[in-house]
């Protein structure tokens, strides 16, 4: 059995701490070791401020950086750079973006760098302006460092494409924050869109296309982002209610999944999908679409319903899910609330720090640890 240093000490690299999925599980992962009695410090790049819940005893250090990303070779580089200079001696430096790795090894000193790869991070930059930063973002795959990915799905990636192995620790939802209110009765179908409105991966423009040709249903689009737009920035020429939403932290998020009747995570590719666990942990009925990271825990026809990625299969779906809503919450959104309720912040701290202790004993690290 592993003994656990209470004196372990984590350093955790950011480019910016953002109100993502992403930053929210580095944060609940941080604040879990920190009150385990290890100690913990975040190095932030920038002066914004955290958006999540941080422990008091999460050391926060904050670094000046103004580069702006017009130039973003630039920005990273630099970025590594201020990184790698403020990152205290620790024993753990866990990398959680592709370009902290650098950073991380930078340091050269007693600690082990460990590669938490939430996303297929090595496809990022497929621009040709941005070659350099993509032959990084591939050599960082190849470093033969300690790997660790929060799906089977990434796990398979990392294995044929850079034949590395990789750990498979997935994330947490807070289930006292993210949890199922009252059956409600309502006139009006409310569809749930969460996430990046920009972003052609997560799939905004092939609901809105469906929701165009949704007919004989009255029904409202709610739109969850940090952006600050208006319906009008999503769809001007919209024939449909759009209502936008800016929660201002988790307990608002999770009113905003509990008032709605359908939601849609359009994802193509994901390395896990966690705004999916947290619309489960609250009840909602799902219409998913094949992201890879999802399936470690989304079931057609048991916690959700799956659909292929056009808007011809989601409306059909929409159409479908109306017909039976109020029974699809009672099953699908009860197995949904049971599902989310086993990906915890213990189990997940747990695994991290029993990880983390093999590496420092210089253990194999293995899929499965």
């Amino acid at each position: 059995m592993i003994e656990y240093d209470p004196s372990m000490i984590v350093s955790i690299p950011s480019f910016g701490l953002n109100a993502t999925g992403g930053d929210r599980v580095i944060l609940s992962l941080a604040n879990g070791l920190a009150e385990r009695g290890h100690t913990v410090y975040v190095v932030n790049l920038g002066a914004d401020p955290v958006p999540y819940r941080i422990s008091p005893k999460v050391r926060i250090t904050q670094v000046p950086f103004n580069e702006g990303k017009k130039d973003f070779l630039n920005f990273v580089v630099r970025g590594m750079t201020e990184l790698a200079n403020h990152l205290p001696d620790s024993d753990i430096y866990l990398a959680n973006w592709v370009f902290t790795v650098f950073p991380c090894i930078a340091k050269r000193g007693r600690g082990k760098t460990i590669f938490f790869s939430q996303a297929d991070e090595a496809y990022m930059f497929r621009d040709r302006s941005l070659r350099v930063l993509n032959g990084l973002s591939y050599g960082a795959h190849f470093l033969r460092i300690p790997v660790v990915v929060p799906s089977d799905s990434l796990w398979r990636i990392v294995k044929k494409r850079f034949d590395n192995e990789a750990a498979v620790i997935p994330p947490c939802v807070d289930t006292s924050i993210f949890k199922p209110g009252a059956l409600r009765r309502s006139a009006v179908l409310k569809l749930l869109f969460v996430g990046d409105i920009e972003s052609e991966n997560k799939g905004l423009r092939i609901l809105l296309s469906a929701c165009g040709k949704l007919k004989n249903i009255r029904f409202e689009l709610h739109v969850a982002t940090q952006r600050n737009i208006t319906p009008k920035d999503i769809a001007p020429q919209a024939k449909f209610p759009i209502i936008v939403h800016k929660p201002k932290d988790d307990e608002a998020l999770a009113r905003i999944y509990r008032a709605s009747d359908i939601f849609f995570h359009l994802s193509k590719k994901e390395g896990f999908g966690l705004t999916l666990l947290e619309a489960m942990a609250c009840g909602c009925v799902s219409i998913v679409t094949d992201s890879g990271g999802v399936n470690d825990f989304a079931v057609h026809k048991k916690n959700c319903v799956f659909v292929k990625r056009d808007s011809g299969s989601v409306l059909k779906a929409i159409c479908s899910v109306y017909a039976e809503v109020r029974h699809l919450k009672r099953t699908l959104g009860k197995n949904a609330v049971l599902t989310a309720a086993r990906y915890t912040e213990k189990e997940m701290t747990d695994r991290f720090e029993h990880f983390f202790s093999e590496v420092l004993l210089e253990k194999t690290w293995r899929r499965g640890t």
